[in-house]
């Protein structure tokens, strides 16, 4: 593995993975709220040994804020970023229940979509998309009684923050395995996600 590269004092830090859905959505965060950070990319398939020592786990992300504060998974880091820099607010607070269930609930689509993207679920994939399509009905359906563009109302909010990466897994699969193309007869079922990509 490469050495790990000098901190920069006062500086925050994303331990990063280049297309990872799950870095995604911090960059999102961080973006959001125009916090400067710097960039370290790891090769999870090589992991430094430096890496291990910030995060025994080995995954990413992983965020070291400014003050030498580490937090990882992805939700966890997410939720830190808005509590500490809380401008602009990513929950609207009379929402913010019913988003943390839908949060929640988000993990079990992530699951079933790393499972495709690492060949773990030997299922038929009409089946394991007719699963996914099934677990979201609940966000379309919710913003539908919203009325609103983004579950954050007229701003993306947390929840559309940690969707977005995975629709665009959704949109690279289609483009590289034919199989995924199906994938698009479900845009009709949901005009209120669609409208958002």
């Amino acid at each position: 593995g490469f050495e790990k590269p000098a901190e920069v004092k006062g500086r925050a830090r994303l331990y990063s993975m280049v297309f990872c859905p799950l870095v995604m959505r911090i960059h999102h965060v961080l973006s959001l709220k125009q916090i400067p950070y710097d960039i370290v990319n790891i090769n999870l398939q090589k992991k430094p040994q430096w890496f291990l020592q910030i995060n025994p786990v080995g995954k990413v992300p992983v965020y070291v804020d400014s003050d030498g504060t580490v937090v990882t998974e992805s939700v966890t880091v997410a939720n830190y970023l808005d509590e500490k820099y809380p401008e602009p607010p990513l929950y609207n607070e009379e929402t913010k229940s019913r988003d943390l269930e839908l949060i929640d609930d988000l993990s079990k689509i992530v699951d079933i979509i790393m499972n495709i993207l690492y060949e773990k679920d030997k299922r038929q994939f009409e089946e394991i998309l007719a699963e996914i399509m099934d677990n979201l009905q609940k966000y379309e359906d919710e913003l539908n009684i919203r009325k609103t563009i983004f579950f954050g109302g007229f701003n993306p909010g947390m929840l559309d923050i940690l969707m977005w990466s995975w629709f665009d897994v959704g949109k690279a699969l289609t483009l590289f395995h034919k199989q995924y193309e199906s994938v698009d007869r479900y845009k009709k079922k949901f005009p209120h996600m669609v409208s958002k990509q």
